[in-house]
């Protein structure tokens, strides 16, 4: 395998100019709608006369829909092909979207947030099978992480943009308005992305033949190819770990995602323009920490478990920071949120790229699923349900703030122990060797 893969940074540069930017815009796209509702948090709150607690269940509501089509996302990928898979899932995510901008009760707010969780869940195992079927092992770390810059990116575009729309027109005319693009952009999907690589009439033949040579000799580099079943990824430890680790640093993640507006204004000193750059700022860092990190990994011989688990434990250091920080020294809690948001995310492509090179495809794929579904859930549900309580019961953030922090923290511990079981074997099978060399 090392001979195939030997030289190939100039190998199918079409596959980095067409299929990568793609997936980028979707999963910029269906982030950008999951997280503008928290710009429209704090007015949708005074118009409809809602509480925190009410407000913790309209950010955690996404998170039951989300996880229920993740959790089929790795079986409706194999069955019918990530790339209808994907264009499905825009149509559905987009009209969720809008409809969010009509909705007049709490309880109405609450399922059409579902939907929109349920539209979206299969977009991430359905993404992680394409850009497994189209870049090889040794340079798929990096076109993971240039695919998860689009979330940060939609963060960030959601807080000025949204602020913007809300500042001219209300929040209704927001969410409408920021749900169409998917409808536009679901014509372009089908237009750009081959149905598979002997279609791509952009790659060479010499690049194509390298490409499948080099995924069927990874593929068949697994054992026990048709005795071992899909499901015995359960009784691999890695992939709970993996879970548990996502899933606790998801809580920080989203419970800041759709808290930090409201945090911010109820400083009392910033507009809402201001407040929708600077909720949008952390999201900026990520795209640099998951560049960052994504190529360190790759360079460092494809090493994605410690280059995950380090900077989710930062991350939790540094919202326990933010947490003590005393009232008056708004600006300093500010600044460690957006500090904060360079290592946020950067577990995002190595835990799933992780995923695809320590299982064969047809067990990534339903570990992946699996992964994300159930870290999600627990992440989104929980996130900003443990903010909405905890503010609750106490008279300002900080309690909320050490939660998700200590949250994250364990997570990146986690993650530092999710090794699989021959990685286990490998080791001890290392040290017996030092052991009997002496």
């Amino acid at each position: 395998m090392n001979e195939t893969v030997s030289g190939i940074d100039g190998v199918g540069r079409n596959r980095w100019l067409i299929v990568l930017p793609m997936v980028f815009a979707v999963y910029m796209l269906s982030y950008f709608d999951r997280v503008n509702i928290a710009m429209a948090l704090p007015h949708m709150t005074k118009e409809l006369g809602l509480t925190p607690v009410q407000a913790g269940w309209i950010g955690g509501a996404f998170a039951w829909g989300y996880a229920l089509t993740q959790l089929l996302a790795g079986y409706l990928a194999l069955k019918f092909g990530s790339r209808r898979l994907v264009a499905i899932c825009l149509l559905l995510f987009g009209a969720a979207a809008m409809l969010t901008g009509i909705a007049t009760t709490f309880w109405q707010i609450v399922a059409v947030r579902v939907l929109l969780g349920g539209a979206e869940g299969p977009v991430y195992a359905a993404t992680s099978m394409l850009l497994a079927q189209w870049f090889m092992k040794p340079e798929r770390g990096r076109a993971f992480g240039i695919w998860n810059l689009g979330a940060p990116l939609g963060g960030f575009l959601a807080g000025p943009i949204s602020g913007a729309l809300i500042s001219h027109y209300d929040w209704r005319v927001m969410l409408i308005a920021e749900g169409l693009p998917a409808w536009i952009f679901c014509l372009a999907w089908f237009k750009a992305i081959p149905k598979s690589l002997d279609v791509a009439r952009w790659l060479s033949d010499p690049d194509r033949d390298l490409i499948k040579r080099d995924l069927a000799a990874e593929q068949a580099s697994y054992t026990k190819p048709e005795v071992d079943p899909w499901w015995t990824i359960f009784s691999e430890p890695a992939v709970w770990l993996l879970t548990i680790g996502f899933g606790l640093n998801t809580v920080l993640l989203y419970g800041t995602t759709l808290w930090l507006p409201t945090v911010m204004k109820s400083y009392g000193q910033l507009s809402e323009t201001t407040i929708g750059f600077l909720a949008g700022a952390p999201f900026v860092m990520s795209m640099l920490g998951i560049y960052y990190i994504s190529r360190r990994s790759d360079r460092h011989g494809q090493e994605r478990r410690w280059h995950a688990a380090i900077p989710t434990m930062l991350t939790g250091v540094l919202m326990i920071a933010a947490a003590f920080v005393p009232a008056p020294l708004f600006y300093v809690q500010i600044a460690l949120f957006i500090a904060l948001g360079f290592t946020l995310k950067m577990l995002m492509p190595l835990v799933f790229a992780r995923i695809t090179e320590i299982l064969p495809m047809r067990k990534a794929m339903p570990a992946v699923a699996f992964v994300s579904g159930v870290g999600n859930l627990i992440g989104q549900f929980f996130g900003p349900l443990l903010v909405g309580y905890v503010r609750a019961a106490s008279s300002d953030y900080k309690l909320s703030l050490l939660a998700l922090g200590v949250s994250a923290l364990i997570g990146g511990v986690a993650i530092a122990m999710s090794k699989t079981k021959a990685e286990r074997t490998a080791q001890a099978q290392r040290v017996v060797q030092r052991e009997g060399a002496r």
